[in-house]
């Protein structure tokens, strides 16, 4: 319904910006000449009579108004659809939501959990038994990018 209405106002607009841009070019400037001289001369006098300035003065407030009446509308009718189309966020799906760790936090971890009892070189072997297990991660992980980008599935329409 909304749509409806604001496709009918637009063309409303359309139309009376239209009149309101052919009423002014038929009006003769103080000068007796400008463009309603251009587009027929005397043709707005012998429509309207002797009293065409009046008319066409009046046509140009009514057309103007009516203008902005339809503008300001129309801009209410587009508040008022865009106010009706934000999204609703819930909380518990953002605040459950599983981050995946780092890699940086992933080594830490690894070299915290080591084990701290015996000598340097075992806990050296035990980092590097851990780094090798992330390496090894990391290394699956880009083989199977590599994997999808070299094979990619063809486009369907």
């Amino acid at each position: 319904m909304g749509t409806l209405l604001i496709s009918l106002l637009t063309l409303v607009l359309l139309l009376i910006s239209a009149f309101v841009v052919m009423i002014v070019l038929m009006q003769r400037t103080s000068q007796s000449g400008g463009m309603g001289a251009a587009l027929g001369g005397g043709a707005a006098e012998s429509a309207f009579g002797s009293d065409t300035n009046n008319i066409l003065t009046k046509g140009t407030v009514y057309g103007i108004i009516a203008f902005f009446l339809v503008a300001l509308g129309l801009y209410l009718l587009y508040q008022a659809q865009a106010a009706n189309s934000i999204k609703e966020v819930d909380m518990n799906t953002l605040i459950s939501a599983q981050e995946e760790k780092p890699v940086a936090e992933t080594i830490t971890e690894t070299v915290e959990s080591a084990n701290v009892e015996g000598t340097s070189s075992a806990v050296m072997e035990s980092v590097e038994a851990g780094a090798a297990e992330v390496e090894a991660q990391v290394e699956e992980a880009v083989d199977s990018v590599d994997a999808a980008v070299s094979d990619p599935q063809p486009a369907t329409n």
